[in-house]
């Protein structure tokens, strides 16, 4: 129906100004923080880890808290949405993904902060965290309901996304492997992780995340080093994309300004997740009594999503798969360009990456989402949240690609929207929880 699509696009275009408002605000809310505490989130990650801290019931070692929320971060859509954007919006969203980058590690300071801060512990059923506690003590009860409905909802679709772009991998005309052999086998995985809850979720992430971000990287940073001396035509065409719309050898005439925000800043946010709320799920169950300290933590997640969506954008440009027609928008555009470098062992790595990509935001997502179905059930019914999960997942494998993302981009406006902007009033209201503590009370 492209009359429906065409009000989602108005709503998508809508929302953007109204994300770089909020993070602009938050960011001068808490005196540029993404970059006056950048070395100390690295320092505070080292310490975390180092750090034995027997955990409590519901809760999770810090840094296994951020690695739980990083899985979701750093998903497929960190290496597909930057390909797609340029795609679509031209090679100036590259610029919209740096934007969200560092506008988005301020507001993820500030959701982590907050959340930690409002969390429950329930002595017989753990931590009850996430956004859903902050809006309904300082909100309303309602806003809180909303915010659980439909992010429910939007996690699971989520989840679809991710599968749909392991499946097509895997069916391309390198592996032949059919969606539903993909879709059965990742839902009855899923499934059983999540029957294990947030500290099986967690152990699990933590060896998985510092995997599949050393691999992915590593290979991107071979392609980009091979390639050094086309780096300043990039930059300019970057530049240049983003000031004016252009046509490409694609036939497509498309840039701007508004592509740009469109595509960079929008897609940016949504694979960083900053704003959207989920990420504050697992760092409510963080260990810690220090809620300024977790969400100097948590900017780690923001900066190392954004770091590998500009590397997929870089090793995009410079294999130039972008600009190939035949190519399907996806994951498949990333393995052109990885298998123009290291052949069908490129192909590979993009696959491994892939799954350990989309398994572990499966993962993560799944978890966020029972806590959100948990807000609204109070509890009950949980085994009935891990079926439609699971069938969410096997759906995605077999369901069309552009549909499933359509999807998500719409739901994420009714989840993001509501949450930022009850940010921007909570950081009036509370604005003493984004101040540091003193370095008494901190460490006591």
């Amino acid at each position: 129906m492209p009359w429906l699509k065409s009000i989602g696009d108005f709503l998508l275009l809508l929302t953007c100004p109204i994300i770089l408002l909020v993070s602009l605000w938050l960011t001068i809310k808490t005196r540029f923080i993404q970059f006056r505490k950048f070395p100390h989130m690295f320092c505070l990650l080292l310490s975390f880890m180092r750090k034995h801290v027997d955990e409590e019931k519901g809760t999770i070692r810090a840094h296994r808290a951020l690695f739980t929320a990083m899985s979701t971060t750093i998903g497929i859509s960190t290496i597909v949405s930057p390909v797609i954007a340029i795609r679509l919006g031209g090679p100036g969203a590259v610029l919209g993904f740096v934007l969200a980058m560092f506008l988005g590690a301020a507001v993820n300071f500030t959701e982590v902060t907050f959340a930690v801060s409002y969390r429950k512990n329930h002595p017989e059923k753990g931590i009850a965290g996430g956004p859903m506690q902050y809006l309904q003590d300082e909100i309303h009860p309602f806003l809180a309901k909303w915010y659980a409905f439909f992010g429910f909802i939007l996690l699971m679709f989520w989840s679809s996304a991710q599968a749909n772009q392991l499946s097509s991998i895997l069916n391309s005309q390198y592996f032949h492997i059919p969606n539903w052999l993909t879709g059965i086998t990742l839902a009855i995985f899923v499934a059983i992780l999540l029957v294990g809850g947030i500290k099986r979720v967690a152990s699990f992430s933590s060896k998985l995340v510092p995997l599949m971000f050393l691999l992915y990287v590593g290979a991107a940073f071979w392609i980009i080093f091979s390639n050094l001396e086309k780096l300043p035509a990039i930059f300019q065409m970057v530049i240049r994309s983003a000031l004016a719309p252009r046509s490409f050898a694609t036939g497509v005439t498309v840039g701007g300004l508004a592509a740009a925000v469109r595509w960079g800043v929008f897609k940016g946010f949504q694979s960083n997740e900053a704003g959207v709320g989920t990420q504050t799920i697992p760092h409510s169950m963080a260990g810690t009594d220090d809620p300024y300290k977790q969400g100097i933590l948590a900017m780690v997640a923001t900066y190392s999503a954004g770091f590998i969506c500009i590397l997929s954008s870089l090793v995009a440009l410079l294999t130039e798969t972008w600009l190939d027609p035949t190519l399907s928008l996806g994951i498949n555009m990333v393995a052109a360009s990885f298998h123009s470098y290291f052949s069908s062992l490129g192909v590979v790595l993009v696959l491994i990456s892939s799954f350990l990509f989309a398994f572990g935001t499966i993962l993560g997502n799944g978890f966020n989402g029972s806590q959100c179905y948990g807000y609204l059930t109070q509890n009950r019914y949980l085994s009935l949240y891990y079926l439609p999960t699971a069938f969410m997942v096997f759906w995605g494998c077999i369901s069309d690609a552009a549909a499933i993302w359509t999807l998500v981009d719409y739901l994420v406006i009714p989840v993001m929207i509501p949450h930022i902007l009850s940010l921007v009033y909570l950081s009036y209201k509370q604005e003493n929880l984004l101040k540091e503590l003193p370095a008494s009370l901190a460490s006591s």
